[in-house]
């Protein structure tokens, strides 16, 4: 059996977090998502309005505006200690679920800063050289089951709107 190499390592986990955050490369052959064409998190999102967004599954549940949040600060630290930086120190993760509604414009932007720490965190992975550091290595890894939970959260939410209508 051959030893998995660094560069073949590296490319698995930046193809997973590919595929969660915008979708697979080639619909035909995934991992994780559906077999549609922008299938991710990102595709997903962009075929959803602010107004849905917006709107809790149930009274008292996260909205998907909040996922999305949630999700893009979760990519914002994992950048940051990436880069060396004792990111998670002062997370604040209760306060990453805290925007709940957006309106257009904060959509856009929301999906945009989403996009933007997606490939913020691929550059910081493809950058990092030393990944002796457990607690770096681990939360990366991390991330993959961390993206699917709220890419299938955000795919129910989406179902239990349409459904309740």
């Amino acid at each position: 059996m051959e030893a998995i190499t660094y560069d073949w390592f590296m490319e698995a986990v930046e193809a997973l977090l590919e595929e969660i955050h915008v979708g697979p490369p080639d619909p035909r052959s995934t991992w994780v998502t559906t077999n549609e064409p922008a299938s991710g998190v990102l595709g997903t999102l962009d075929r959803i309005s602010a107004e849905v967004a917006s709107c809790p599954p149930a009274p008292g549940m996260n909205t998907i505006a909040a996922h999305v949040e949630h999700l893009r600060y979760s990519l914002e630290l994992a950048s940051r200690a990436l880069a060396g930086e004792n990111a998670y120190a002062s997370a604040d993760w209760a306060g990453s679920w805290r925007m709940q509604v957006v309106d257009g414009p904060d959509w856009d932007r929301l999906r945009a800063a989403l996009r933007e720490e997606h490939h913020r965190l691929l550059r910081a992975i493809r950058d990092r050289r030393d990944w002796s550091d457990r607690d770096v290595l681990w939360g990366v890894l991390a991330l993959v089951g961390h993206g699917g939970y709220h890419l299938g959260a955000i795919r129910q939410i989406v179902r239990l709107l349409r459904d309740s209508k």
